[in-house]
């Protein structure tokens, strides 16, 4: 979604927050309600009544929608109310521990698929995304750079690995980076042209994972992980398998990752 689009965050019981506070603290353009008995701050909405009337009441108010709460509270709640999917909002559930975010409703029209990547990048949760066509891709790339490289460079890389391997860019599910990297001009309009949500994955996440990767001495001592685009491929990818390593070119870097079966991922 973009800034402009009018988004809530909407809790029900003061467990939800913390998550909720957090996420308004880093997009302070969304708007956070709360039920008048959780003690609301200063910057922060209330409402008296139930949830479901709530919604309903402000369903067409807003672009998007981010429920921190139980999904079968915001099911039953939707019930009455689903419009056609190209001209409903976006609506996704975050539990109130922050671990996942679902897109709900409106994944592509109404923009919750990209609304649950941009809440996962902001909390670190993991976004959950149903809708049949994301079904179908199975490729992460990771991606990395030297500051302001050239866009032009970035993506005759990806593209040349994406020949290389027989890959249809259509089979792309995700890109990934390092929070460092987060806001690189030549990463954003990659993900931005081609439609390729951008996961975002931090310095403590990588070492964590462990990864027997392609290090970099450069990369380790300017960021401290021994790589960048590999290791976060690999966690995108439910830890699949690397299909190209990584890849370098004018101050780029690129490695493609294939997203293990089913019936794989237990018996590795």
């Amino acid at each position: 979604m973009s800034a402009s689009n009018k988004i809530a965050i909407v809790v029900i019981r003061t467990e939800g927050l913390e998550v909720a506070r957090k996420l308004l603290q880093v997009c302070p353009s969304w708007d956070l309600w709360v039920p008048e008995s959780c003690k609301p701050k200063q910057n922060e909405n209330t409402y008296e009544c139930r949830f479901k009337d709530w919604l309903n009441d402000n369903f067409k108010k807003y672009d998007g929608f981010i429920c921190i709460m139980a999904a079968g509270i915001v099911v039953r709640s939707l019930s009455t109310m689903i419009p056609d999917k190209r001209t409903g909002p976006g609506v996704i559930v975050c539990d109130e521990f922050g671990r996942h975010a679902i897109s709900l409703l409106g994944g592509h029209e109404g923009g919750a698929n990209e609304l649950a990547y941009e809440v996962a990048n902001k909390i670190g949760c993991v976004p959950i995304i149903t809708t049949g066509t994301e079904s179908m891709k199975d490729y992460i790339l990771g991606v990395g750079c030297k500051k302001n490289a050239e866009y032009e460079s970035l993506k005759e890389l990806v593209f040349k690995t994406l020949k290389v391997s027989r890959v249809a860019p259509d089979r792309i599910r995700a890109i990934t980076t390092i929070d460092l990297k987060e806001k690189e001009p030549c990463i954003l309009k990659l993900s931005e042209e081609f439609h390729w949500p951008l996961l975002i994955f931090s310095k403590n996440e990588i070492n964590a994972a462990k990864f027997q990767v392609s290090s970099s001495a450069f990369v380790e001592e300017n960021i401290g992980v021994p790589g960048v685009c590999e290791p976060t491929a690999l966690m995108a990818s439910h830890f699949g398998k690397l299909i190209v390593p990584k890849t370098t070119a004018n101050g780029c870097a690129v490695a493609l990752v294939q997203e293990s079966k089913l019936i794989d991922r237990r018996a590795q």
